[in-house]
């Protein structure tokens, strides 16, 4: 599943441009579009004390400048296309910034 979570960040590059989707935080804030991801949580399920399926949390976040429809219908395709489960956990108007900022939970999920 690590093969998943490499190609749905290769696809948001490509999407977004190189330079506006990244792990973390920005210094300064991108022209938009851009996005970012960061991992929220993990877990490991146990059987017989070896662990056997491993799951990481990420929330994905988008910052458009006003509602984008075409592009988080994009997002999720490639999220489907990967099979990877996702929610929309926020969304809303900035109105301080001048953004639509989306929100999306993940779950990379792989045997061990």
């Amino acid at each position: 599943m690590e093969l998943k979570r490499k190609q749905f960040v290769s696809g948001m590059v490509e999407l977004l441009g190189n330079g506006h989707f990244r792990y973390g935080a920005y210094k300064s804030q991108p022209t938009t579009p851009y996005g970012m991801y960061m991992r929220t949580g993990s877990d490991n399920f146990m059987l017989d004390d070896k662990v056997c399926v491993k799951i990481d949390d990420y929330e994905i976040r988008l910052v458009t400048d006003e509602k984008n429809f075409e592009l988080e219908s994009k997002i999720e395709a490639i999220l489907d296309s990967l099979e990877i489960p996702y929610d929309v956990i926020m969304e809303e108007d900035i109105q301080s910034e001048k953004v639509h900022v989306v929100e999306w939970a993940v779950r990379f999920g792989y045997e061990c």
